[in-house]
């Protein structure tokens, strides 16, 4: 008698439980979308990879610059200013291309981005 309770119990769970399943689905494929949202991070992504690539550059320029200024004679003092000068200014533009950087991963964790992958 309980088995028999119990048998009829599993299949009307299984018979309720089936359409809820099949109707999350249908849910899921009805569901709009922005397509403004996804444009703007889209745009946000982009201009954030570049200034990323940016920054790499600038790291290589940096450290192509110190090994020159390791091997500049001493004889050659302004070749030597004009790399001291130009590492200075490498280190001002690397330092504000890190704050943008921050400042556009904000602004993409702001937004809410679907799909967020930093």
């Amino acid at each position: 008698m309980i088995s028999r309770i119990l048998i009829n119990l599993i299949f009307t769970l299984c018979f309720l439980i089936g359409p809820i399943s099949i109707s999350a689905q249908d849910y899921e494929n009805t569901v709009i979308t922005d397509p403004t949202i996804s444009r703007r991070c889209e745009e946000l992504l982009f201009k954030r990879n570049q200034k990323v690539s940016h920054k790499q550059k600038l790291m290589e320029l940096i450290t192509r610059n110190r090994r020159l200024l390791k091997y500049v004679p001493k004889e050659k003092e302004s070749v030597k200013i004009k790399l001291v000068d130009n590492y200075s200014k490498l280190k001002n533009e690397l330092r504000l291309s890190l704050i943008k950087i921050t400042h556009l991963e904000e602004s993409i964790v702001r937004t809410g981005c679907p799909g967020l992958t930093l």
